[in-house]
């Protein structure tokens, strides 16, 4: 049974900063895993921001010099489908078609994708892992077998995305949005890794929210391609 929580849909960036400043608070996007977590009793959360009727964060649209600008909001299947991503950048276009069920990708958005929990079943169970404050990771000694092989120290988990491999790959940038000030971050530079910080999946801090990834014009004759053995 998910716990009770206050819900906020602000209708611009800016409404929805100021209510994560005034107040500790979740990002609520599509909510394919945020809910699940809030579930399971993963973590819990006084209050929920939605970011559903911001328009300024959804969409695909090309860039002046070639690229593409992929709002936060913007669907997995919108990426999938999309002729203008699969044009272009096809490891994309294919990653997002990965991604879950049909159903999954229809709600669940790129944004998201790019910031879900680890599916570990330690952190997602009830064990005192060190990714939820505790003093070990279960993974090293437990049942391993869909863990990680390299850079595993602190944490075995891997991060569950399809999408941030092929951006990260394609030399996509998030814009961030904060309370001061907006910044720009590398893809490839988004995700902490266990060893920095066993806590974070991600470099947004409490108050900042994701708005946009940033896709730079392809090399001319450029071929890409995702391919995922599971």
């Amino acid at each position: 049974m998910i716990p009770k929580f206050t819900y906020s849909r602000p209708t611009s960036v800016n409404e929805a900063l100021a209510i994560l400043n005034d107040r500790p608070a979740l990002i609520h996007g599509g909510g394919t895993d945020l809910l699940g977590c809030l579930r399971e009793g993963v973590f819990t959360a006084d209050t929920l921001v939605s970011l559903s009727s911001i328009n300024e964060l959804k969409g695909v649209r090309e860039t002046n010099d070639g690229g593409l600008r992929i709002g936060a909001l913007a669907t997995v299947a919108e990426i999938a489908t999309s002729k203008k991503v699969a044009a272009g950048f096809t490891a994309l276009a294919e990653a997002a078609s990965e991604v879950a069920s049909p159903q999954l990708r229809n709600q669940g958005n790129i944004g998201g994708n790019l910031c879900q929990k680890p599916r570990c079943w330690y952190y997602r169970g009830h064990f005192d892992c060190i990714r939820k404050g505790g003093d070990k990771c279960f993974a090293f000694e437990g049942e391993n077998q869909y863990h990680c092989i390299f850079g595993g120290d602190m944490c075995y988990i891997v991060h569950p995305s399809d999408t941030a491999p092929a951006l990260a790959s394609l030399g996509a940038v998030c814009r961030i949005s904060g309370p001061a000030a907006s910044r720009s971050v590398a893809v490839e530079a988004f995700h902490v890794s266990p060893t920095e910080d066993p806590q974070r999946e991600t470099v947004l801090g409490p108050d900042e929210i994701l708005t946009e990834i940033i896709l730079p014009a392809p090399a001319k004759g450029l071929r890409t391609s995702y391919r995922k053995v599971r």
